[in-house]
Protein backbone atom coordinates (compact mmCIF):
# COMPACT_ATOMS: atom_id res chain seq x y z
CA UNK A 1 0.00 0.00 0.00
CA UNK A 2 1.13 3.80 -1.09
CA UNK A 3 3.10 5.00 2.33
CA UNK A 4 2.33 8.52 1.40
CA UNK A 5 -1.14 7.90 0.82
CA UNK A 6 -1.42 6.52 4.45
CA UNK A 7 0.22 9.55 5.90
CA UNK A 8 -2.04 11.15 4.38
CA UNK A 9 -4.75 9.31 5.36
CA UNK A 10 -4.01 9.00 9.04
CA UNK A 11 -3.65 13.02 8.88
CA UNK A 12 -7.09 12.82 7.81
CA UNK A 13 -7.99 10.29 10.39
CA UNK A 14 -10.03 12.89 13.21
CA UNK A 15 -11.88 14.31 9.69
CA UNK A 16 -13.39 11.02 8.99
CA UNK A 17 -14.28 10.20 12.85
CA UNK A 18 -16.15 13.64 13.12
CA UNK A 19 -18.48 12.83 10.42
CA UNK A 20 -19.01 9.49 11.28
CA UNK A 21 -20.10 10.95 14.50
CA UNK A 22 -22.20 13.71 12.44
CA UNK A 23 -24.30 11.38 10.48
CA UNK A 24 -24.97 9.23 14.15
CA UNK A 25 -26.23 12.26 15.79
CA UNK A 26 -28.20 13.48 12.49
CA UNK A 27 -29.27 9.78 11.98
CA UNK A 28 -30.34 9.70 15.98
CA UNK A 29 -31.99 13.23 16.13
CA UNK A 30 -34.38 11.91 13.24
CA UNK A 31 -35.53 8.70 14.55
CA UNK A 32 -36.28 10.23 17.77
CA UNK A 33 -37.82 13.08 15.61
CA UNK A 34 -40.57 10.72 13.94
CA UNK A 35 -41.29 8.69 17.20
CA UNK A 36 -42.09 11.86 19.13
CA UNK A 37 -44.25 13.16 15.87
CA UNK A 38 -45.93 9.84 16.05
CA UNK A 39 -46.61 9.86 19.44
CA UNK A 40 -48.38 13.73 19.75
CA UNK A 41 -49.35 14.29 16.09
CA UNK A 42 -51.83 12.53 13.70
CA UNK A 43 -49.98 12.92 10.40
CA UNK A 44 -52.04 13.83 7.65
CA UNK A 45 -51.86 12.81 3.88
CA UNK A 46 -51.30 16.76 2.84
CA UNK A 47 -48.62 16.56 5.52
CA UNK A 48 -46.84 13.49 4.24
CA UNK A 49 -47.20 14.32 0.32
CA UNK A 50 -44.96 17.81 1.85
CA UNK A 51 -42.72 15.65 3.32
CA UNK A 52 -41.86 13.49 0.31
CA UNK A 53 -42.13 16.54 -1.57
CA UNK A 54 -39.12 17.95 0.18
CA UNK A 55 -37.23 14.30 0.31
CA UNK A 56 -37.49 14.46 -3.77
CA UNK A 57 -36.50 17.77 -3.90
CA UNK A 58 -32.99 17.09 -1.72
CA UNK A 59 -32.56 14.07 -3.54
CA UNK A 60 -32.71 15.81 -6.44
CA UNK A 61 -29.66 17.98 -4.85
CA UNK A 62 -28.03 15.63 -2.63
CA UNK A 63 -28.82 12.15 -4.20
CA UNK A 64 -30.38 9.28 -2.13
CA UNK A 65 -28.74 11.48 1.57
CA UNK A 66 -32.05 11.01 2.78
CA UNK A 67 -32.09 6.95 3.16
CA UNK A 68 -27.89 7.59 4.60
CA UNK A 69 -28.64 10.16 7.14
CA UNK A 70 -32.11 11.14 7.91
CA UNK A 71 -34.04 7.94 7.06
CA UNK A 72 -35.13 6.84 10.20
CA UNK A 73 -36.43 3.07 9.33
CA UNK A 74 -32.82 3.25 7.92
CA UNK A 75 -31.51 3.90 11.34
CA UNK A 76 -33.43 0.88 12.90
CA UNK A 77 -32.26 -1.43 10.32
CA UNK A 78 -28.54 -0.24 11.56
CA UNK A 79 -29.13 -1.16 15.00
CA UNK A 80 -30.92 -4.25 14.48
CA UNK A 81 -27.79 -5.28 12.15
CA UNK A 82 -25.72 -4.26 15.34
CA UNK A 83 -27.74 -6.11 17.57
CA UNK A 84 -27.43 -9.24 15.19
CA UNK A 85 -23.65 -8.62 15.37
CA UNK A 86 -23.49 -8.28 19.07
CA UNK A 87 -25.83 -12.11 19.20
CA UNK A 88 -22.92 -13.26 17.20
CA UNK A 89 -20.42 -12.56 19.64
CA UNK A 90 -22.36 -14.06 22.59
CA UNK A 91 -19.97 -17.67 23.88
CA UNK A 92 -22.87 -20.12 23.19
CA UNK A 93 -23.90 -18.84 20.06
CA UNK A 94 -19.87 -17.79 18.64
CA UNK A 95 -19.49 -21.40 17.10
CA UNK A 96 -22.21 -21.51 15.22
CA UNK A 97 -21.95 -18.03 14.25
CA UNK A 98 -18.43 -18.93 12.75
CA UNK A 99 -19.79 -21.92 10.82
CA UNK A 100 -22.36 -19.20 9.06
CA UNK A 101 -19.55 -17.12 8.16
CA UNK A 102 -17.61 -19.67 6.46
CA UNK A 103 -20.77 -20.78 4.56
CA UNK A 104 -21.57 -17.25 3.55
CA UNK A 105 -17.75 -17.07 2.63
CA UNK A 106 -18.28 -20.65 0.22
CA UNK A 107 -21.61 -19.34 -1.10
CA UNK A 108 -20.78 -16.27 -1.69
CA UNK A 109 -21.24 -15.77 -5.81
CA UNK A 110 -24.99 -17.35 -5.41
CA UNK A 111 -25.45 -14.98 -2.30
CA UNK A 112 -24.92 -12.41 -4.41
CA UNK A 113 -27.17 -13.58 -7.15
CA UNK A 114 -30.10 -14.28 -5.25
CA UNK A 115 -29.25 -10.49 -3.38
CA UNK A 116 -29.42 -9.11 -6.41
CA UNK A 117 -32.82 -10.33 -7.73
CA UNK A 118 -34.21 -10.09 -4.50
CA UNK A 119 -33.83 -6.36 -4.87
CA UNK A 120 -36.36 -6.08 -7.38
CA UNK A 121 -39.12 -7.36 -4.48
CA UNK A 122 -39.26 -3.20 -3.48
CA UNK A 123 -40.43 -2.23 -7.05
CA UNK A 124 -43.38 -4.90 -6.96
CA UNK A 125 -44.17 -3.15 -3.24
CA UNK A 126 -43.75 -0.04 -4.94
CA UNK A 127 -46.12 -0.89 -7.62
CA UNK A 128 -48.83 -2.13 -5.08
CA UNK A 129 -49.08 1.31 -3.47
CA UNK A 130 -49.48 3.39 -6.88
CA UNK A 131 -52.14 1.00 -7.79
CA UNK A 132 -53.75 1.27 -4.61
CA UNK A 133 -53.40 4.85 -4.65
CA UNK A 134 -54.59 5.59 -8.11
CA UNK A 135 -56.89 2.52 -9.40
CA UNK A 136 -57.63 1.01 -5.33
CA UNK A 137 -58.51 -2.43 -7.29
CA UNK A 138 -56.48 -3.83 -4.03
CA UNK A 139 -55.41 -1.90 -0.91
CA UNK A 140 -54.74 -2.82 2.74
CA UNK A 141 -58.22 -1.80 4.01
CA UNK A 142 -59.95 -3.80 1.14
CA UNK A 143 -57.58 -6.34 0.55
CA UNK A 144 -58.62 -9.03 3.71
CA UNK A 145 -56.99 -10.21 6.96
CA UNK A 146 -55.17 -13.42 4.74
CA UNK A 147 -53.25 -10.11 2.49
CA UNK A 148 -52.52 -8.05 5.60
CA UNK A 149 -51.21 -10.91 7.19
CA UNK A 150 -48.82 -12.53 4.04
CA UNK A 151 -47.56 -8.25 4.25
CA UNK A 152 -47.15 -8.38 7.89
CA UNK A 153 -45.04 -12.06 7.44
CA UNK A 154 -42.87 -10.51 4.97
CA UNK A 155 -41.92 -7.79 6.75
CA UNK A 156 -41.25 -9.68 9.76
CA UNK A 157 -39.38 -11.76 7.64
CA UNK A 158 -37.19 -8.55 6.18
CA UNK A 159 -36.77 -8.06 10.19
CA UNK A 160 -34.90 -11.06 10.94
CA UNK A 161 -32.93 -10.64 7.96
CA UNK A 162 -31.94 -7.40 9.43
CA UNK A 163 -29.46 -9.42 12.10
CA UNK A 164 -27.71 -10.87 9.15
CA UNK A 165 -27.85 -8.41 6.18
CA UNK A 166 -27.09 -4.70 6.56
CA UNK A 167 -29.74 -2.60 6.02
CA UNK A 168 -32.32 -5.12 4.21
CA UNK A 169 -35.09 -2.96 4.16
CA UNK A 170 -33.50 -0.41 1.77
CA UNK A 171 -32.48 -3.70 -0.08
CA UNK A 172 -35.72 -5.67 -0.38
CA UNK A 173 -38.39 -3.51 0.84
CA UNK A 174 -38.33 0.10 0.84
CA UNK A 175 -40.87 1.23 -2.07
CA UNK A 176 -39.89 4.85 -1.17
CA UNK A 177 -35.87 3.81 -1.62
CA UNK A 178 -37.16 3.19 -5.31
CA UNK A 179 -38.31 6.22 -5.99
CA UNK A 180 -35.59 8.38 -4.06
CA UNK A 181 -33.21 5.65 -6.33
CA UNK A 182 -34.04 6.76 -9.55
CA UNK A 183 -34.70 10.53 -8.69
CA UNK A 184 -31.07 10.52 -7.36
CA UNK A 185 -30.27 9.51 -11.28
CA UNK A 186 -30.69 13.56 -11.92
CA UNK A 187 -28.45 14.62 -9.20
CA UNK A 188 -24.95 15.86 -9.70
CA UNK A 189 -23.88 14.75 -6.64
CA UNK A 190 -22.00 11.38 -6.55
CA UNK A 191 -19.00 9.40 -5.39
CA UNK A 192 -16.11 9.27 -7.30
CA UNK A 193 -12.95 7.06 -7.62
CA UNK A 194 -9.71 8.33 -8.80
CA UNK A 195 -7.68 5.81 -10.37
CA UNK A 196 -4.30 7.83 -9.63
CA UNK A 197 -4.86 7.01 -6.09
CA UNK A 198 -6.66 3.74 -5.25
CA UNK A 199 -4.47 0.93 -4.62
CA UNK A 200 -7.26 -2.04 -5.25
CA UNK A 201 -7.54 -3.26 -2.00
CA UNK A 202 -10.89 -3.52 -1.94
CA UNK A 203 -11.94 -2.19 1.00
CA UNK A 204 -14.44 0.17 -0.24
CA UNK A 205 -16.42 -3.06 -1.15
CA UNK A 206 -16.39 -5.01 1.63
CA UNK A 207 -17.49 -2.17 3.94
CA UNK A 208 -20.88 -0.71 1.47
CA UNK A 209 -23.74 -1.53 3.72
CA UNK A 210 -25.46 -2.42 0.20
CA UNK A 211 -22.79 -4.63 -1.33
CA UNK A 212 -22.18 -2.61 -4.39
CA UNK A 213 -18.56 -3.14 -5.71
CA UNK A 214 -17.57 0.65 -5.53
CA UNK A 215 -13.45 -0.71 -5.92
CA UNK A 216 -14.39 -1.28 -9.77
CA UNK A 217 -16.59 1.87 -10.61
CA UNK A 218 -15.32 5.26 -11.63
CA UNK A 219 -18.43 6.63 -9.88
CA UNK A 220 -20.95 5.25 -8.02
CA UNK A 221 -24.63 6.09 -9.39
CA UNK A 222 -26.19 2.76 -8.25
CA UNK A 223 -29.95 3.50 -7.25
CA UNK A 224 -28.96 1.77 -4.12
CA UNK A 225 -26.42 4.34 -3.02
CA UNK A 226 -27.47 6.16 -0.22
CA UNK A 227 -24.59 8.15 0.25
CA UNK A 228 -23.13 7.06 3.81
CA UNK A 229 -20.40 7.59 2.43
CA UNK A 230 -18.62 4.68 4.61
CA UNK A 231 -16.58 3.56 1.71
CA UNK A 232 -14.61 7.23 1.89
CA UNK A 233 -14.89 6.41 6.34
CA UNK A 234 -13.09 3.37 5.74
CA UNK A 235 -10.93 4.03 2.39
CA UNK A 236 -6.95 3.76 3.72
CA UNK A 237 -6.21 6.47 0.96
CA UNK A 238 -7.35 10.05 0.70
CA UNK A 239 -8.06 11.01 -2.58
CA UNK A 240 -8.95 7.78 -3.85
CA UNK A 241 -12.84 8.44 -3.09
CA UNK A 242 -14.19 11.33 -2.64
CA UNK A 243 -18.13 12.98 -2.50
CA UNK A 244 -18.45 14.96 -5.73
CA UNK A 245 -21.00 17.83 -6.77
CA UNK A 246 -20.76 18.73 -10.20
CA UNK A 247 -22.81 21.60 -11.69
CA UNK A 248 -24.30 19.79 -15.03
CA UNK A 249 -23.58 22.98 -17.34
CA UNK A 250 -20.63 24.19 -19.45
CA UNK A 251 -16.90 23.67 -19.13
CA UNK A 252 -17.13 27.24 -17.77
CA UNK A 253 -18.49 26.19 -14.44
CA UNK A 254 -15.07 23.97 -13.99
CA UNK A 255 -13.84 26.35 -11.33
CA UNK A 256 -17.36 26.48 -10.19
CA UNK A 257 -17.32 22.75 -9.59
CA UNK A 258 -13.85 22.82 -8.23
CA UNK A 259 -14.95 25.34 -5.40
CA UNK A 260 -18.04 23.19 -4.39
CA UNK A 261 -15.55 20.39 -4.32
CA UNK A 262 -13.63 22.09 -1.62
CA UNK A 263 -16.72 22.49 0.63
CA UNK A 264 -17.53 19.07 0.57
CA UNK A 265 -15.50 15.64 1.25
Amino acid sequence: MCPEGSLTKNNNSSKNINIKIFRRIIQTFFLFLIIFSMIKFDISRAMMSIIILIVLLTTLFFRTVFCGWVCPAGTVFVIIRRIGKIIGKIPFIKPINKIYKKWVKNNIIILNKIDKYARYVKHFFLLWILQAAIFHFVTISRSGGRRIGITTIIYIIILFLGLFIERSLCRYACPLGVVIGLVGKLSPTKIVRDENFCTNCNICSKSCPLNIDVANKKSITDADCNICIKCIDDCPVDGALKLKFTVPLSRKNSKINKAIEKQII
